[in-house]
């Protein structure tokens, strides 16, 4: 479909010229019909009335003039029964039809040589009661033809008369109306619907993490107004619907934490066989599982991202806190940090971040990887590692939640997604490339947006 269709400007335009059309044509045929039944449709010059006469003058048999009983001149005898006229040609013949007022009876001869003329005219000379004219036909030659005026005009007369005022006089108004509508129209709409656009603007501001933000009603036309109460009221039905998933995931992950910690418990008074290291390895991911899915809700109820942060020794310490897990897997992992480095951030939410990346560098690396933490200029961190690395094609997917590259790893899918939650907090994004070795590079660069 067009956009011009869409448009609102131009739907108001066709509408208003499509109502201009109606309602001119109501008024004009209104003014026809009421002149109708008033009897005011009539031919008042008696023009009409003499072209009439003209079509209907013949010759009989004797060369004498007639009048043949035409379907027309029988129409004018059954609207007026005191029609009347009288017709004479050169030779002196003459023909009279009904009764003819005796000071009209020799104008016939009295005005021959003249063209047209009316007779009795009005004070404003517009309703003559008579009309003279000289006419001619190819079987009467010139003749004079007197006639009352003030006959009943036929429907196609009066359709005809009323195409040439509509083209005359109404069809050059329509259309200057029509051009202003089109001119002015625009600036109306833009106008009126200029509370429209800034509410618009406003909405482009709310997103998951500005629930709170509603849409405002300031210069927003009366009309419109119980579609953006219908918006704000749907905004607040999402925010409760997400709050009470939030306390769900939560309390579920608060309460899972005492289950799992039991479980391990008892995991360890097992004895050591490939089924208790199966079972420990399920319970660290569920552990893993309960412990991101409250780091996410922390990272809502971050006070503040405007701390200044030290990424050197704020590596240094992830690093050494993880080291027992990389030594574990048989991994080296070493630091490249040498000198301070200030960002504008929460130190907590940036060490949860690193080291989840530094466990997806463990994960997914293999046994024996290098992994390698250092510095990114001018704000950030990054993780390499010498593993198979993160195909091109899924890039983008591997940070959604619950989204992993191995199904049936022990990541729970969550962590590069809470580091990417992290990253969009402090102004800057997670890009994931490859590094030097053909493993992965994970970079959490900050303040992007400073």
């Amino acid at each position: 479909m067009s956009l011009s269709l869409l448009s609102l400007r131009w739907r108001l335009i066709w509408s208003l010229i499509l109502l201009q059309v109606v309602v001119g044509s109501l008024v004009l045929g209104g003014f026809i019909g009421l002149a109708w039944v008033a009897g005011r449709i009539v031919d008042e010059t008696g023009q009409e009335t003499i072209a009439v006469i003209q079509r209907a003058l013949t010759r009989d048999a004797e060369g004498r003039l007639a009048v043949a009983p035409t379907p027309e001149i029988r129409r004018l005898d059954e609207a007026d029964s005191s029609f009347w006229f009288i017709a004479r040609d050169a030779a002196g013949s003459e023909v009279r039809h009904g009764d003819v007022p005796a000071k009209y009876a020799g104008l016939a001869t009295t005005l021959d040589g003249m063209e047209r003329l009316t007779i009795d005219p009005s004070k404003d000379n517009t309703q003559p009661k008579a009309r003279f004219e000289r006419v001619e036909t190819d079987a009467t030659g010139p003749v004079n033809v007197v006639a009352q005026t003030g006959a009943p005009l036929t429907v196609k007369t009066t359709l005809k008369g009323t195409g040439l005022v509509f083209l005359f006089l109404v069809a050059p108004m329509a259309l200057v109306t029509c051009l202003g509508v089109i001119l002015a129209t625009p600036f109306v709409v833009k106008r009126g619907l200029k509370g429209v656009v800034a509410t618009a603007e406003h909405a482009e501001s709310i997103d998951v993490h500005e629930r709170t933000t509603r849409l405002p009603l300031a210069n927003v036309a009366s009309e419109i107004r119980p579609l953006v109460n219908a918006v704000n009221r749907a905004f607040d039905r999402l925010n409760e619907g997400y709050d009470r998933q939030e306390r769900f995931l939560a309390d579920a992950a608060h309460e899972l934490r005492t289950p799992i910690t039991t479980l391990q418990i008892h995991l360890e008074r097992l004895p050591h066989d490939p089924l208790k290291v199966k079972l420990k390895q399920a319970s660290a991911r569920l552990a893993t599982l309960a412990e991101q899915l409250l780091d996410l809700q922390r990272l809502d109820r971050i006070a503040s991202h405007d701390a200044q942060v030290d990424l050197k020794p704020l590596c240094e310490r992830v690093a050494a806190d993880i080291a027992p897990l990389a030594i574990m897997n048989r991994c080296t992992l070493s630091v490249d940090a040498p000198r301070a480095l200030l960002v504008r951030g929460d130190a907590p939410s940036l060490e949860r971040a690193l080291t989840n990346l530094i466990q997806n560098a463990i994960e997914h690396g293999g046994q024996g990887c290098d992994i390698q933490v250092r510095l990114w200029e001018p704000s950030g961190f990054e993780v390499l590692d010498s593993g198979p690395g993160i195909p091109e094609a899924d890039r983008e997917r591997v940070v959604a939640p619950f989204h992993r590259l191995v199904p049936r790893g022990r990541g729970a899918g969550l962590g590069l997604h809470l580091v990417a939650e992290v990253a969009r907090l402090h102004g800057g994004q997670l890009t994931i490339g490859s590094s030097e070795s053909g493993g992965a590079r994970m970079r959490l660069e900050l303040n992007l947006a400073a």
